[in-house]
């Protein structure tokens, strides 16, 4: 027995070190904190978060796992609470000056005060295209369908003639290895109609210019400060209400550190006004502060 211990300890062991010589671990932690002004405060939500990612060396491949646990507020206790699971996979190729991302995701949401679930599919088909040492074009671009979906105690159905993307598409200029500014358009469209919770049948379109300054420091301190400007944003409900956005902005910074050892740091702040007007008649100002702290670790 204490032989057959032995050598499973010892298989073991170098089943570890096979898996470290070919695959990247990174495992981590993270919080985030989305608050907004006291009246749109049940929009708030913390979230924790624990993370997973292998990346293989011998080919170009990843797979990432993240759980969440989401603490919503909401206007009826916190229905909205949830459990958040994320499974990704992705793979990467360049041919040329050309340079394919796609990554796929199902992310499940489960409702900690009722028994329905967020089932959500999301392909991200992210490429880009290098001009020259410092012009490049980069294409962050999601399109999501979720076949079903919980809100606040609640459940509907939907069908694939409902629809969600997020496109953004830009350029990056670098002025040295070190210090680059990006400037892109983004817009964000989602269309439920088929909505079996009527009033939640709707759509919602927005288009925002996106501006980005990056500085990497030799110490291995990188610092983003960012801007997101809308200039169209409109939903539209079949409960009878349109909802406008009238110059709504975003700014705030990213932040990492990576050390020698494998230990990163990350981090995201931001402030976000957002001025309403709903059937014509203006409303008090939707006002974000948002806070997200990680840290990772890779074998």
């Amino acid at each position: 027995m204490k032989k057959l211990l032995v050598l499973s300890l010892f298989l073991g062991l170098m089943g570890s070190a096979y898996a470290l010589e070919k695959v990247n671990i990174t495992t981590g932690v993270y919080m985030e904190s989305e608050n907004h002004n006291a009246e749109y405060n049940s929009s708030d939500v913390t979230v924790h978060g624990v993370r997973a990612k292998l990346d293989f060396k011998d080919f170009p491949l990843w797979t990432e796992f993240a759980y969440e646990y989401r603490n919503a507020d909401s206007l009826s206790g916190h229905q909205g609470d949830e459990d958040r699971y994320k499974f990704m996979l992705g793979t990467r190729f360049n041919a040329g000056d050309f340079s394919f991302r796609p990554e796929y995701e199902l992310r499940i949401g489960d409702k900690r005060e009722s028994a329905e679930k967020n089932v959500g599919h999301r392909f991200k088909p992210n490429w880009g295209y290098k001009f020259n040492d410092q012009w490049s074009l980069f294409n962050g671009w999601l399109f999501a369908y979720e076949p079903n979906k919980a809100y606040r105690g609640y459940s509907e159905t939907k069908t694939w003639d409902d629809y969600y993307h997020e496109i953004e598409t830009g350029v990056k200029f670098k002025f040295t290895d070190d210090q680059a500014v990006a400037f892109g358009f983004y817009n964000e469209y989602k269309k439920e109609e088929k909505s079996d919770m009527y009033p939640r049948a709707k759509k919602f379109d927005e288009w925002q210019i996106r501006l980005a300054y990056e500085k990497k420091f030799d110490n291995g301190i990188l610092v983003s400060p960012f801007a997101r400007i809308t200039v169209s944003q409109k939903e539209e409900a079949k409960e009878g209400y349109d909802i406008k956005s009238k110059g709504k902005g975003r700014y705030g910074v990213k932040m990492g550190y990576a050390a020698d050892n494998g230990l990163g740091v990350y981090g995201e702040t931001y402030y976000q006004n957002e001025p309403r007007e709903v059937d014509g008649h203006d409303q008090s100002d939707k006002n974000r502060f948002f806070l997200k702290l990680g840290i990772d670790y890779t074998f």
